[in-house]
């Protein structure tokens, strides 16, 4: 399932750049926790749940006018986890200054789903908590 699970992954990515997200939750457990507490922004939190990543995303989707995560790499960490390697680029909606920041985030599946995304400030952060080594 190791494929499959990147794809899964690249397609909730693509799916979230087109701002559909309920296109998006139908790859997510109704369960799932959205873990950005380690982000530097203003919406750090543990979300639960579709309501919790329909509000993350609000949020975002909020204060931009453009928004985009941008894969760089998806890692097939096991069976169960990916990897991603990201560019976040977005526009602010009132202001107009653009931002761009680096991202790297360790995602769970379980039953061909994802239980859990979990944002960490580090290409090596997220394969060490992968298990794996750089």
């Amino acid at each position: 399932m190791s494929q499959e699970s990147v794809e899964l992954v690249k397609r909730v990515l693509s799916r979230l750049n087109h701002r559909d997200l309920d296109g998006a939750l139908a790859d997510v457990a109704r369960d799932a926790e959205l873990d950005w507490s380690r982000s530097e922004a203003l919406d750090s939190g543990v979300y639960h749940g579709h309501m919790g990543s329909r509000k993350w995303m609000a949020g975002r989707w909020g204060e931009l006018s453009e928004a985009s995560v941008d894969p760089i790499e998806a890692i097939d960490a096991s069976p169960d986890m990916v990897v991603t390697i990201t560019r976040f680029r977005g526009r602010g909606r009132a202001s107009g200054v653009v931002v761009e920041a680096p991202g790297a985030a360790l995602w769970t599946l379980r039953s061909g789903v994802v239980t859990r995304l979990r944002l960490h400030q580090s290409r090596g952060q997220a394969l060490r908590a992968a298990g794996l080594t750089e």
